[in-house]
């Protein structure tokens, strides 16, 4: 072969030369096409490519518009559900103390929404807004914008409504004042009537900024560019040149825009003499239009600096090509001369490859099912001495502590090392069996046997001591500790894969017998089998102990609790973990001193990675090691927890008053702070501080769950039903029927009673 190459040595270095200059040639011509074909049609690519920049910020104005207004919309509804402003939503002739603490009530709720300007609560049979503390009648209303809206009908439920109110500041009963100055809002009106008359609604107002805020952090140099207009033609966020509010379906700069029925599109248009890239986008969920111009400087800047940056690379790709032919005549030789030293050691990359070749058959061979036809082929390629008589047998090898393994040794360690393996594998087994041995990667050592024989007892006893024998010999000439799992007898070299996975999944519970563990699939089996109790009450004892902050307690626990699950499946100790990471996470939030404090992710996070540890003793160190944490949080909270028993009693106290008093329709936490005698004020604070529930709202789920009861009686009416739970008023009890069930009294009572539950 190398007297052909010499030989033919000049001629296949003028032939490379050739192909060199040919490809040179041919990429001058496609660099000078190319280059002509990119200048000429760029500028409808800059286009496009602008188009598309501002269609998906235009888009993400949109989601955050979207985003925003789902917030609103879930505020007002949260709202909705507060007792108290039910109560300022639908009674007549409220006391001016009862409204002043309704009103405190509601100015104590906390709306976590960007942007808030104002909020409403509108009752049309007392004639009467509410708002920041104070009752207005409607007919004095600052915004009498809204009164009208309110009293006309007509307002679609939980959609925006841009408008221009009075600045909060301004708000004020007396009328003679000046007229204050107008804040730009979008309005959320929140109604629970399938009539078009609304009785009583909440009024959330966005201010305008926000959406603003939401343009310019897209693209501050261009907010100004940007604008949106609703479905009716009205600009609903303006600038300098469109004002807010104005009608833009009349102007002729609008209407090709917002005569497009495709949701996104583009148009080039001159506007003041000046022109524009205007780009649109539609929101299918508000029916608002997003609309930018984009002056057409941008794209024809960037036409002139691609056609500067053209001519730049076409000088330098060709500059580069003639240099390129210059070097090939003096390379080419030098190639050549690479590839005879190349041919020179193909007989050791060859006998490399086939070892490597051979490998990659055996890994899937044993991982996955192949057809037996190109099975057979391949054994007889690599010369593999299995056959399709008798039986066969897998064992599998796991490194212990395979983590610290692969920080201690490189990857090119860690291949030496495992070739290293499978030869003490392979020279122990082979005078007892026809085997092969495979690196099955991630730490794993396979051993494939054909058996000679069908006496599976026999083989089983003679791989035990085989197993020993191999472990021993590997941790001293390697000093690598292995663990083992032997397979079950196989019919059919089909089976190997599965045979393989059962060894690998057994060797997860080398966790209960430590490193250098000698584990068998028909031991797993039987294991899984066994049905395991979660010993609950090891898991009180451990709250306990933890509330108390007894540290060694804790950590006994702990010990016992892992401990427990000695003998059974490996799911069981998965379980247990999540579960105690469960238990505590219920039992800590009936404290709640600490249940803001405590965290359960790293449980959560430990229980997927159990298969990562080596002994139960590393895991209960982990575990004593976040009990520490919890430990210390108790110690640091002790004031609190003694403040929480003592609101415990007090707790209990309250409830039972409650269960006892609840048919009073006077029962409010008023009388209670009375028979306590300490102040309602000082009341709610304790019970909201012991249960994480306001007292008010107590109350009346206690009546609801009575209500049920009742209703469930088939000789029990509504009315009744609503009177002995508490409920003079029978309109205000279905309101608030529904609204903890999700149905109406009527609707549950005929449910109840066709389940047979009265």
């Amino acid at each position: 072969m190398l007297t052909f190459i010499s030989r033919n040595k000049r001629g296949a270095m003028l032939s490379y030369f050739k192909m060199f200059i040919s490809f040179v040639a041919i990429v001058m011509a496609a660099n000078i096409v190319l280059s002509t074909s990119m200048y000429v049609k760029y500028e409808r690519h800059s286009i496009k490519q602008v188009q598309n920049y501002t269609a998906e910020e235009l888009a993400q104005i949109s989601y955050s518009t979207n985003f925003m207004f789902e917030a609103a919309k879930m505020t007002l509804i949260q709202l909705y559900a507060n007792p108290s402003v039910l109560k300022l939503m639908n009674q007549v002739n409220l006391g001016e103390l009862e409204t002043a603490s309704l009103l405190n009530q509601v100015g104590g709720v906390n709306i976590n929404l960007p942007f808030l300007n104002s909020f409403y609560i509108y009752n049309k049979r007392a004639g009467l807004i509410y708002f920041d503390g104070k009752a207005f009648p409607t007919a004095s209303f600052p915004d009498q914008d809204m009164v009208r809206r309110l009293e006309t009908g007509g307002i679609n439920n939980l959609h925006p409504i841009a408008r221009k109110i009075p600045s909060p500041s301004g708000y004020t009963l007396l009328t003679s004042e000046p007229r204050p100055e107008t804040d730009n809002v979008y309005s959320f009106v929140f109604y629970d009537s399938s009539s078009a008359q609304i009785d009583n609604a909440l009024v959330l107002n966005v201010s305008q900024a926000w959406l603003k805020t939401t343009v310019e952090a897209m693209d501050p140099h261009a907010s100004g560019n940007t604008l949106v207009v609703d479905s009716t033609g009205l600009i609903v966020m303006g600038n300098e040149r469109y004002r807010y509010l104005e009608p833009a379906a009349f102007r002729d700069d609008f209407k090709d825009v917002l005569s497009q029925s495709d949701p996104a599109g583009y148009e080039i248009k001159t506007i003041d003499q000046q022109k524009y890239l205007i780009t649109y986008v539609s929101s299918p969920i508000l029916d608002w239009t997003y609309i930018k111009f984009t002056p057409y400087e941008v794209v024809s800047g960037k036409l002139k600096q691609l056609m500067v940056w053209t001519l730049i690379i076409f000088l330098v790709v060709t500059l580069l090509s003639v240099l390129a032919v210059m070097v090939i005549s003096r390379v080419v030789y030098g190639l050549f001369s690479s590839k005879i030293r190349e041919l020179e050691n193909q007989y050791d990359r060859e006998k490399h490859t086939g070892f490597e070749k051979k490998q990659q058959f055996l890994r899937m061979l044993a991982t996955r099912p192949m057809e037996e036809s190109l099975v057979r082929k391949r054994l007889a390629r690599y010369g593999i001495d299995f056959g399709t008589e008798l039986g066969f047998m897998t064992v599998v090898f796991r490194i212990d502590r395979y983590g610290p393994y692969t920080v201690q040794y490189s990857l090119e360690d860690r291949a030496l090392l495992a070739y290293g393996m499978m030869n003490v594998i392979g020279e122990l087994a082979a005078p007892h069996f026809r085997q092969e041995a495979v690196d099955l990667e991630d730490g794993y050592i396979g051993l494939l046997i054909h058996l000679d024989t069908d006496d599976s007892e026999a083989v089983v006893l003679k791989l035990d001591t085989l197993v020993k024998e191999i472990q021993e010999k590997v941790e001293k000439f390697l000093g690598i500790s292995l663990s083992g799992a032997i397979g079950e007898p196989l019919e059919h070299l089909a089976e190997l894969p599965g045979s393989v996975g059962l060894c690998m999944e057994a060797l997860a519970y080398k966790l209960f017998t430590g490193p250098r563990s000698l584990l068998y699939v028909s031991g797993v089996k039987e294991m899984k089998k066994k049905d395991y109790v979660f010993p609950e009450q090891m898991v009180t004892e451990m709250i306990e102990a933890l509330l108390e902050g007894e540290d060694d307690a804790v950590r006994s626990v702990c010990k016992r609790l892992v401990e427990s699950t000695r003998g059974y499946a490996f799911a069981s100790l998965q379980s247990t973990v999540l579960r105690l990471a469960f238990s505590l996470k219920e039992g800590m939030q009936k404290v709640p001193v600490l249940a803001d404090e405590v965290h359960y992710d790293p449980f959560i996070q430990l229980a997927g990675g159990l298969a990562g540890f080596e002994t139960l003793e590393d895991i209960v160190d982990k575990l004593n090691a976040q009990f520490e944490s919890l430990l210390e949080i108790v110690r640091r909270s002790r004031k609190e927890l003694k403040k929480y028993e003592r609101y415990s009693g007090m707790l209990e106290q309250v409830q039972a008053f409650v269960e006892q008093d609840y048919a009073n329709p006077n029962l409010n936490p008023e009388l209670i702070a009375q028979h306590l005698q300490l102040s309602a004020k000082y009341l709610r604070t304790l019970y909201l501080q012991a249960s994480g529930e306001p007292l008010g709202e107590y109350i009346t789920r206690y009546r609801l769950d009575r209500a049920k009861t009742l209703l469930g009686h088939a000789d029990m009416t509504v009315q009744e039903a609503a009177v002995r739970s508490g409920f003079l008023n029978i309109n205000y009890f279905y309101t608030l029927f529904k609204k903890y069930n999700g149905i109406t009294p009527n609707e549950f009572r005929s449910l109840a009673q066709s389940e047979g539950l009265g």
